[in-house]
């Protein structure tokens, strides 16, 4: 983080990598500018020595162990965002902060329950069910997936992506890595804000929070944040915006120190997301796309609570930690099973059919663990660690003029359980009479017990002879993960790191299962293993102005999932298929003098499918690309603050100013390879002027107005000599607004 001298400026908390607020640097030919502004008001207007000697860094501690040290210590790669960023870049949610992020790639294909998040490569195909999860979210120290998470970034101190397998200290689903959120705990003195924004599509925003002691030994902080967007897709029946995005979230905290080295931090949250899905549009997609489904026929809400409790008590050499979280989330989606452009393309005719799938899951962390003080020569954290989930997937209120035979044209409850326990530890050793090289051993077994039920009822319209079934299924499973990893200090700016890591993501069952429903099997899928290599550098320049890292990887992964849906019959099917992913990163920042930074990120990745000869159901291909992975990303920004001279009556004004780009290099649609996605850039610019607490600000999203696509899918021929057809998603177009924030 950025030192503040007292009475100087506040200036912007810049990117990091590791030790450095970080976003990522890109091909030149990118072509794209960014001037940064900062993140909280400026008290006075600083001289340009005053600025000069404000960007002094300190290190960044994080917690991507479970246990407080120095990024730039961490054996393996991760980016940590900092609060002041998330805001800055108005990033409202977990998915906009990792779609700039390469080599990480977050994809909502078909709606909420249906996001895929991938790391280098690894990760679900097609994902087969909520509990396909590859990267763990873990929130406050309660895990949680994409999809039982809003994804909503409300008063965050950091989100850290973690890279890589993590099974060893986040658990269960960590195949690919991590994203550890950290939510800004209450303070010891008054402090907050309120922002407001407004835009284009009958955009607006306002948001708060503020903090501060109550009592000698106990501090509290409350934060809420309410918005509204008009989609940009529109029905074709009157040309009104086909949903009307709706969020809230809102957040407490209280934090309890009754003495040095002892506190109790109790946080309670509750989030809403209203009409935000739209399932997909026919491609090609017009100037203003359009779908076309009855009145009022699309409509969900996803409502989560969450409440966590962490106890932190310091020992004479050791922390104690004792965690607990709680949450609770509830999904409801009313949708047309087919659009009616697409149907029109595909059979000539729009069909009449609807469904509706309701699902809840509770959540249950528990979690106990010893660590080694922070700045400790000798790094060490171990615990014990119990999860439970419960998860329903339901269909209700559907019908099928179309095809009655639909096995969804049915009422449909399911029901999935998880319970795991594990033991986990990890130590990073000096090596004897090597003083600059460090051994890391980490390793975690788990104890899991999974079990589903599922009940299917016909619709009087479904013509099927079997009127009821029902499918009850349980698996156990135990499994080792963990890391070795070698850290030599090369110089004391620059630190080398090797390491092996296993990760593991357990099976499971098909949730879009119907084969019960015709007197036959729905096997479970299997697990899916990675074994990852990995080898890098850390470097940060004595004066903190520079920072460099990189890192070289190799992914082998056995058995991730793939489920396959044939849209004319309804019918899934789930494969499991071996990958191979490898790539390199380059990540960094240099703080030029004079308010500019410049930072960014490279990324090449090749992710490949291995099928063993011709077995494939799904005719997927030995060769084949991952699906939605490019082999090119990258992104750029240059950052700038600027002290202008007094005018129109402000005393001290600051110009802040933003401009970044995302580039998205080409890739394929899916795991068949069908067809590509474009690659594109994305250009983002917030521009503000600030007085001490005060400051008005423009923005712009897509400011170029890139055209590309969100993602994509290939339906066939229904019948021989039919028209195929292309559906997808397209990114929403430029769109421009003002904002205000006051911040004290």
């Amino acid at each position: 983080m950025i030192r503040r001298d007292a009475g100087g400026p506040d200036p912007r908390l810049l990117p990091v990598l590791d030790g450095f607020r970080l976003q990522p640097i890109a091909l030149a030919t990118i072509g794209a500018l960014s001037l940064g502004g900062a993140g909280h008001a400026l008290a006075d207007a600083p001289t340009d020595s005053e600025a000069e000697a404000a960007v002094i860094l300190d290190t960044m501690t994080v917690t991507a162990r479970r246990s407080a040290e120095l990024a730039k210590d961490i054996p393996f790669s991760l980016t940590t965002v900092g609060g002041e960023q998330v805001e800055e870049r108005r990033l409202h949610s977990l998915s906009q902060l990792l779609q700039q992020v390469p080599s990480v790639d977050f994809v909502s294909n078909m709606g909420m329950s249906n996001r895929t998040l991938r790391i280098r490569g690894v990760g679900a195909l097609q994902k087969v069910s909520g509990d396909d999860t590859s990267v763990v979210i873990n929130l406050d120290g309660l895990p949680l997936s994409a999809t039982s998470s809003t994804m909503s970034l409300l008063d965050i101190d950091r989100v850290e992506v973690l890279k890589g397998p993590q099974g060893t200290l986040f658990g269960r689903n960590s195949e690919a890595g991590a994203v550890n959120i950290t939510t800004r705990r209450p303070t010891r003195w008054t402090e907050g804000y309120v922002r407001g924004e407004v835009g284009e599509d009958n955009y607006w925003m306002l948001e708060a929070a503020v903090g501060g002691p109550l009592s000698e030994t106990l501090s509290a902080r409350l934060a809420a944040r309410t918005s509204q967007m008009d989609s940009f897709v529109t029905d074709v029946a009157d040309g009104e915006p086909v949903v009307r995005p709706r969020d809230q979230a809102f957040r407490g905290s209280l934090l309890w120190e009754p003495s040095a080295g002892t506190s109790l931090l109790i946080t309670a949250g509750h989030e809403e997301q209203k009409d935000s899905d739209v399932d997909y549009l026919l491609y090609p997609y017009s100037d203003s796309p359009e779908v076309d489904q009855p009145s009022g026929g699309i409509s969900d809400e996803h409502r989560m609570d969450r409440f966590t409790a962490e106890f932190n008590y310091e020992l004479e050499h050791a922390v104690l930690t004792i965690l607990s979280g709680y949450s609770k989330s509830d999904n409801e989606n009313t949708t047309p099973i087919y659009e009616g452009l697409t149907y029109q393309r595909l059979v000539g005719m729009k069909p009449d059919a609807r469904w509706t799938t309701q699902s809840d899951e509770t959540i249950y962390n528990d979690e106990i663990r010893l660590s080694s003080k922070p700045g400790a020569e000798l790094f060490w954290v171990t615990g014990l660690n119990y999860y439970y989930s419960d998860r329903t997937w339901d269909n209700r209120n559907t019908y099928d003029n179309y095809y009655p035979s639909n096995p969804y044209n049915a009422t449909i409850d399911r029901d999935f359980t998880t319970e795991s326990f594990a033991l986990f530890g990890e130590t990073t050793i000096p090596i004897p009479n090597l003083e600059r090289l460090k051994l890391t051993l980490g390793a975690r077994y788990t104890w899991e017990d999974k079990d589903y039920q599922a009940k299917w009822r016909a619709n009087d319209s479904n013509p099927s002879p079997l009127r009821v079934a029902s499918d009850d299924q349980s698996l156990s499973d135990d499994y080792l993960t963990g890391r070795i990893a070698l850290g030599y200090a090369l110089t004391e700016e620059t630190n080398l790191y090797g390491l092996f890591a296993r990760g593991y993501k357990s099976g499971g069952f098909n949730q879009e299962g119907t084969n019960f429903t015709y007197g036959e099997e729905d096997p479970a899928y299997k697990a899916a293993t990675v074994n990852t290599l990995e080898t890098g550098f850390k470097f940060e320049s004595a004066d903190g102005r520079f920072g460099l890292n990189g890192a070289l990887f190799y992914n082998l992964v056995k058995d991730d999932h793939l489920l396959g849906f044939d849209p004319q019959s309804m019918a899934t099917l789930v494969e499991n298929y071996d990958t191979e992913s490898k790539g390199v990163e380059l990540e960094g920042v240099w703080r030029v003098g004079d308010g500019l930074t410049l930072s960014g990120a490279l990324t090449y990745l090749d992710a490949h499918i291995l099928v063993d000869g011709d077995d494939s159901a799904s005719a997927v291909k030995d060769g084949n690309e991952v699906p939605e992975v490019p082999n090119w990303g990258a992104s750029v920004s240059i950052n700038y603050i600027k002290p202008l001279p007094p005018f129109l009556g402000l005393g001290a004004p600051v110009l802040n100013t933003e401009l970044t780009n995302r580039y998205v290099g080409s890739r394929p649609a899916d795991p068949q390879n069908n067809f590509d996605l474009d690659a594109y850039n994305k250009l983002d610019l917030r521009v503000g002027l600030q007085e001490k607490g005060v400051e008005f600000y423009v923005w712009a999203e897509n400011l170029l107005d890139a055209d590309y696509d969100l993602y994509g899918y290939h339906i066939a021929p229904y019948y021989p000599g039919g028209l195929d057809a292309r559906i997808g998603y397209p990114g929403r177009p430029r769109s421009v607004g003002l904002g205000v924030s006051y911040m004290f």
